[in-house]
């Protein structure tokens, strides 16, 4: 099995347990907030199989990081199940907007761990994010001031829905290799490419790939740290010269 999930070993051994806790145990078990790829390990190894079933709550709608349950089949599992608080923080803005990687600085700065809270969304110029129960009291204490801007935190029951905007750009790109795109897509030399990629900055779907000769295929998610994300659209078209014609739909 590990040699599926080349690199993640740790975590695959984790979700052995995590079924076994539940299968033998009857228990339920509970993750921390986990991306797409991590969980689509949970459901490649577990599955909904009739002993047991996985169900996920990101805390917003169309969220990408979630926490998984993992139980047997006849329990009965609520949303209160999940232990997660949608928070919502309000903040001053005569000192300037606040900027996603404001809130997640400030949160990381608390010595929060990533795994305890989910996605961070804006929307009507105030902030919502998706946190566990058990550090809400600590972080609503504690997060007081972002930059110059003092905030306001509190639980909300608000539906807040994800709806990404991005900004569509082409490209005429001579392959579909991770270094070659990564060098158009961010503007970056072809040897600046490679080496960011070989140190583990860039991932495909959520999963860290330091392959440059890696293909990239038609909707993959492109990442790379402190550039943001794009998703990679390949048009199927040529240019006469036969190289390609892609798109990169790049993320706001």
């Amino acid at each position: 099995m590990f040699e599926h999930f080349k690199g993640e070993e740790v975590f695959v051994k984790k979700v052995l347990e995590f079924k076994d806790q539940a299968l033998y145990k009857q228990r339920i078990v509970l993750t921390k907030f986990l991306n797409p790829y991590h969980q689509s390990i949970v459901y490649s190894i577990i599955g909904n199989s009739g002993d047991l079933i996985v169900l996920e709550d990101g805390g917003l709608v169309n969220s990408e990081s979630k926490r998984l349950i993992i139980a047997p089949s006849f329990y009965q599992i609520e949303k209160e199940d999940f232990e997660i608080v949608l928070v919502k923080i309000i903040y001053a803005k005569p000192f300037g907007k606040l900027t996603h990687r404001d809130i997640l600085g400030a949160l990381m700065s608390l010595g929060v761990k990533r795994e305890l809270f989910g996605d961070i969304y804006e929307y009507n110029d105030n902030f919502y994010v998706a946190m566990d129960l058990k550090i809400y009291d600590y972080v609503r204490d504690n997060l007081t001031m972002i930059k110059r801007s003092k905030v306001k935190l509190s639980i909300t029951d608000e539906k807040i829905e994800i709806i990404h905007e991005y900004v569509s750009k082409t490209f005429i790109v001579s392959s579909f290799r991770l270094d070659k795109i990564v060098s158009s897509f961010y503007k970056l030399s072809r040897s600046k490419a490679v080496s960011y990629i070989q140190a583990g900055f860039v991932k495909v779907n959520h999963k860290e790939v330091e392959e440059i000769s890696y293909l990239c295929n038609n909707s993959d998610m492109i990442s790379l740290r402190r550039y943001g994300r794009v998703k990679f659209v390949d048009t199927k078209r040529k240019t006469k010269q036969d190289n390609f014609v892609v798109e990169g739909y790049f993320y706001k």
